[in-house]
Parts: C-alpha cells; sequence; structure tokens
C-alpha cells in the first residue's frame, strides 16, 4: 500500500524521540515501511524515518522556538501539502486531533484520525460535527470519552522491545518519568515515594507559566529522597527505566494510553498507576504491577513490587505492545478500506 502518515511539525518525528506521539509515528512509519509498504510521512523537514518525508518547513518549531500562532501556520500547510496529493495513496493517517477532519471529507481517499490526547469539553463538540470520519483508538477507555464518533478499529501502541531491553535485577529507586504537569500528579508520586521510604526519581520538563513547579514539586526536592534529573534522552530514559525498582504513573487524566507505562514494561520494570483512562487496559493488576487510587495505596504498591516477577512483565509487552502487533493492526484496518 502506498501510504501517507501526517504529524505536527512542532517537533521531529523520529523512533529516537522521546517525545511521545513524534517517536510513536516515528516508529509506525519504520514499522510499516518494514512491512513493504510505501510510507510518505508529511511533518517537518528533519524527521528520521524510513520511507519519504514531504514538507515544507526543513526543521521542527521547537528548535526555532515558534509561537503558537507560527506553529499552526505551519501545521495547516503541512495538512494542506498531504492532501493536495491524497490521490497518490491508498490511505491517510492524520495524528492530528482534529486538523485532520477538516480536509478529510473532500478527499476520496480513506483517511483515519488518531487522538493523542484526552478529549476535552472543548474539543468534544468540533469532534461530533466530524463524528462520520474514521477514528482510531488507542484504548476502550478513550472510546468512552466520545462513544458517538466512528470508531473503526482500537489499536494499542507498540515500541520496539529490544531497544527497551528486559533487566531482571533493578536498583533501589522508583521513578517517574514524563511531564511535569498537574494533570500528571507528581506531587502523588512523591507523597507515596516518601511514604513507602524508597528513593524517587523524576525525568521531565516543567512548564514555568504554570507555577505548578514551583509551588508542589521545586520545594521537595532534596537531591536524596527525591532528586530531579531534568529531560531525559531515549538513552537516558531506557537506563532510567531498566534500573528502576517500578514506574509510578500518578496521573490525574484520562490518559489515551500512556506510551511510558510500555517502554517501562518492555524492560521488566512494573508500573503503578493511578486507575485512570486506559491504565486498567496496559496494567495486570498484581501481575504486572498495580491499580491504585490513593497515595497510601502507591506507598502499599511501591513496598509490595518485589512481589512482581519482571520476567512476566517483559511477556506482557512482547505480547501485547510489540511494534510488530502494532504495525500489524495498522495494516488490517487499512486494508479493509483499501479497494
Amino acid at each position: 500500500m502506498k501510504i501517507a502518515q501526517l504529524c505536527s511539525t512542532v517537533h521531529q518525528v523520529s523512533p529516537k524521540s522521546a517525545r511521545g506521539i513524534y517517536g510513536l509515528v516515528g516508529n509506525l512509519c519504520d514499522a510499516l515501511a518494514g512491512r513493504g509498504h510505501e510510507v510518505t510521512l508529511f511533518a517537518s523537514g528533519d524527521a528520521e524515518v524510513k520511507g519519504k518525508v514531504c514538507s515544507r518547513v526543513a526543521t521542527n518549531g521547537g528548535s526555532r522556538g515558534l509561537f503558537e500562532a507560527e506553529v499552526l501556520r505551519e501545521n495547516m500547510e503541512t495538512a494542506s501539502l498531504c492532501f493536495s496529493q491524497a490521490e497518490q495513496f491508498d490511505v491517510i493517517q492524520s495524528h492530528f486531533s482534529l486538523l485532520g477532519c477538516h480536509f478529510s471529507p473532500i478527499v476520496k481517499t480513506p483517511t483515519f484520525h488518531s487522538i493523542h490526547s484526552p478529549i476535552t469539553a472543548e474539543l468534544a463538540p468540533h469532534l461530533l460535527r466530524y463524528r462520520k470520519e474514521k477514528f482510531i483508538s488507542f484504548s476502550l477507555a478513550q472510546r468512552s470519552q466520545l462513544p458517538e464518533l466512528n470508531w473503526v478499529a482500537n489499536i494499542y501502541h507498540g515500541i520496539d522491545t529490544n531497544l527497551y531491553a528486559f533487566q531482571e535485577q533493578p536498583e533501589d529507586y522508583v521513578l517517574y518519568l514524563g511531564r511535569i504537569t498537574q494533570d500528571k500528579g507528581v506531587h502523588h508520586a512523591i507523597a507515596a515515594a516518601k511514604e513507602a521510604k524508597v528513593p524517587l526519581v523524576i525525568a521531565g520538563v516543567s512548564y514555568q507559566n504554570e507555577g505548578y513547579w514551583a509551588k508542589f514539586i521545586e520545594p521537595r526536592i532534596d537531591g536524596v529522597q527525591v532528586r530531579f534529573i531534568g529531560h531525559a534522552n531515549v538513552e537516558q530514559k531506557i537506563k532510567l527505566m531498566r534500573n528502576a525498582r517500578a514506574l509510578l504513573f500518578p496521573t490525574l487524566a484520562q490518559e489515551t494510553f500512556g506510551l511510558v507505562m510500555i517502554e517501562a514494561m518492555s524492560c521488566g520494570t512494573p508500573v503503578i498507576g493511578f486507575d485512570a483512562g486506559a491504565v486498567q487496559e496496559v496494567i495486570q493488576d498484581q501481575e504486572t504491577g498495580f491499580v491504585v487510587r490513593t497515595e497510601k495505596q502507591m506507598a502499599a504498591a511501591i513496598k509490595k513490587i518485589k512481589n512482581i516477577d519482571r520476567r512476566a512483565v517483559r511477556r506482557r509487552a512482547e505480547t501485547f505492545f510489540s511494534l510488530e502487533r502494532m504495525a500489524v493492526g495498522y495494516e488490517r484496518v487499512y486494508q479493509r478500506y483499501v479497494k
């Protein structure tokens, strides 16, 4: 098949990217190309994927410090470039929550839409205008956020299980890895780790304009019990995950999936997550981690984490969350609509 993948120009698309959607799209492009498909990616020109890259901008907006309005313009141009060539492709996959929906009704090429963020009350009415378009969910929990949409397939994320290699013996710390924002509940991870008397390592990016870092996180970092190491690239985060006793996922958001959870699981590292969104679909409670609802339950789970078989955690990642399984999922749904 000739497959177009469409992604934002904000950051570089690459399997090596530590930024969720951009690494995921890079892996999907490579996996589909590896299965013999002709893949064209519409994103920033510095994308590193197998296949062709089409772009009107040489480098990603993040590296150029673009303002929101400038990024929106470039994304509109990128989407326009993709859909103006629609007849050249068998299918188009848009990784914008909404933008691709503005274009897909005016082309004949089957177009599929992925929504990578929780469906907010602000976004929902706009999506409902395009409810008959083809949407692919990342979890059944995501579908429940707006069941009226035409969900044509449910495909779990996949990661390179060779890259996120198994490690049987961890070190003595638990890990939080991700955006440091209030909806990710990082302060709950700190409280739980302190109660369990286990060191916590925090890796991620904070946003000064939110005030969350200064008020809830920075005062609790002491460099011993709670350590902050900043943004981690792919190599750094793999090392952190492999050596962690557990990954803490104290999300307060209705997660569409939670890519970091399966990255940790591939390393054999169990996950302790709050019961929100797709967490129950990813974690097999008391088998590959724990699904909890409070800080105290998270602290208790940290104390019990040695009871989890890290090889069982790894097996679940290999069985349900591999790149091959993800690519086959997309391939099958595309084939249903290709004449």
